[in-house]
């Protein structure tokens, strides 16, 4: 399992360096004191998940609940830290649009949507599937809008401060700049199994998972998906 710990420190330094001069400096001020409360409150709930996942049992799940409550609660302070809002999710019908619907050699499996609100986090996903006729080769494509947790305090945005540069026996994984936007990329050579994660827009995660596909062409499929009109998006659904 991630350091939700470790997520959380990231994610309160991405959200403090944010904050940029405010017109109502004791607004601003105040805010500033409620994002601070709301990153300790995710720190503790990140470490309590922590240990119940080592733990194991009925406690995983309620430490999660917390973990997201708290994640609810930075995402709102850091809205009133910066001085704007968060984002309405783009519907998840309009981001299946910038999805590949046919790949040559493969035929078209599982496409799904759905779009999520718990805890103040909203979030839109939508995901395409493609399997070759003998089923041995595999690829999902999904896109993710972060909606509420989009913006100057993105996960994303936290996300793009990770540098990664690692490699085994069985595989690697590394992030890179690709056109100005970053790219992790992960490859199992045993298994034979790829990722690679794409931001777009500082708002957009687009992902491509494949079974059984060399690693040179997961990382070309992420061609297939509209990239310009996912940038075009970018800030779509921006609240006050």
């Amino acid at each position: 399992m991630k350091s939700i710990a470790t997520l959380s420190i990231l994610l309160t330094a991405t959200l403090l360096s944010a904050c940029g001069p405010s017109p109502e400096q004791l607004a601003r001020e105040k805010a500033l004191k409620d994002l601070e409360a709301a990153a300790k409150a995710m720190e503790v709930a990140g470490k309590k998940a922590e240990s119940a996942a080592q733990k194991g049992g009925a406690e995983l799940g309620a430490a999660l609940g917390d973990v997201m409550k708290a994640m609810g609660g930075m995402a709102g302070a850091a809205g009133g830290a910066v001085g704007s809002g968060s984002f309405e999710p783009i519907d998840f019908r309009t981001l299946k649009e910038v999805l590949p619907q046919a790949l040559a050699g493969f035929e078209k499996g599982e496409s799904s949507g759905e779009k999520n609100n718990a805890f103040g986090i909203a979030i839109s996903q939508a995901q395409q599937s493609f399997q070759s006729a003998d089923g041995k080769q595999r690829i999902r494509f999904e896109v993710t809008d972060p909606g509420s947790l989009a913006g100057p305090f993105a996960l994303a945005n936290v996300w793009m401060n990770i540098d990664i540069d690692k490699e085994t026996s069985s595989g690697y994984e590394k992030t890179s700049t690709v056109d100005g936007r970053k790219l992790h990329e992960k490859w199992d050579k045993g298994s034979k199994q790829g990722e690679a994660t794409l931001v777009v827009g500082n708002r957009f995660l687009v992902e491509v998972d494949a079974q059984g596909v060399e690693m040179k062409e997961v990382k070309a499929l992420l061609a297939k998906v509209d990239v310009a009109k996912l940038e075009s998006m970018k800030g779509a659904g921006k609240k006050s």
